[in-house]
């Protein structure tokens, strides 16, 4: 059995087929920047990505109720989150 996997050269995601692939280079570069660049632990980020927290903007539209329920995300990492948007932001 062969399975073909299509993957989108912007994000790496893999999609069944060429046309999903192709919505998927949409969606990507109208998304913004990685959360990779906040430099976060490796707690805190690994938490994130599993929670499939993936931009900023996932980021800061999170509620801190939502964020708090995340196994393993508590006060400290949402301190984090937090002092890193700010940062970022300037």
């Amino acid at each position: 059995m062969v399975i073909t996997a299509y993957a989108c050269p912007l994000c790496q995601r893999t999609y069944e087929s060429k046309g999903d692939v192709e919505k998927g280079e949409v969606c990507c570069s109208k998304k913004s920047e990685e959360i990779s660049i906040l430099g976060l632990t490796q707690r805190t980020y690994n938490i994130l990505k599993i929670a499939g927290i993936d931009t900023l903007d996932e980021a800061r539209s999170a509620t801190e109720s939502d964020l708090l329920k995340l196994k393993g995300f508590g006060q400290a990492s949402l301190h984090e989150l937090h002092y890193k948007l700010l940062q970022f932001r300037g």
